[in-house]
């Protein structure tokens, strides 16, 4: 099928690391198991109309930790950016918003997967592997100030 007949009108441009670090204790855990702790939120960054049609940028954050009974083994901060256009045409901008928020914090969050995977496995600490959320629920906790509890 050709493309340009089933493509979306919101779109995925490109993304970037904003920030990402790193602590890793190396420490010998004994084959004890590892907690591993996910905190994530997102920020829309910018969400404009142009002339051309709407342009916006989300930030993924994530906070990661790993505890060996008391002991922190390893903590990871990483802040990813999107992105995204939209066509005037299909929608209002307030429609891009939440597109940029669902469809965005989507998209970052399985980009940060791969990304997370890759590095853990090269880093000497369990392979992280990013959960799947909800990310409707993540925006309606979000809307409701209710994330950071």
């Amino acid at each position: 099928m050709d493309t340009k007949k089933i493509l979306a009108n919101f779109q995925f441009l490109n993304n970037k690391v904003i920030d990402y670090g790193m602590q890793n204790n190396l420490m010998d855990t004994k084959k004890k198991p590892i907690r591993v702790g996910f905190d994530m939120d997102y920020e829309v960054v910018r969400c404009d109309e142009t002339k051309e049609g709407y342009f916006g940028a989300i930030d993924f954050v994530l906070d990661i930790k790993g505890d060996v009974e008391d002991l922190e083994v390893f903590k990871i901060h990483l802040k990813m950016r999107g992105n995204f256009i939209g066509s005037k045409e299909s929608h209002e901008i307030d429609k891009f918003q939440e597109m940029l928020e669902v469809n965005g914090t989507a998209t970052l969050s399985q980009i940060c997967r791969a990304f997370l995977t890759s590095v853990s496995s090269l880093s000497g600490i369990p392979t992280i592997v990013l959960p799947m959320v909800n990310i409707y629920v993540m925006k309606k906790y979000k809307q409701e100030g209710e994330l950071a509890k």
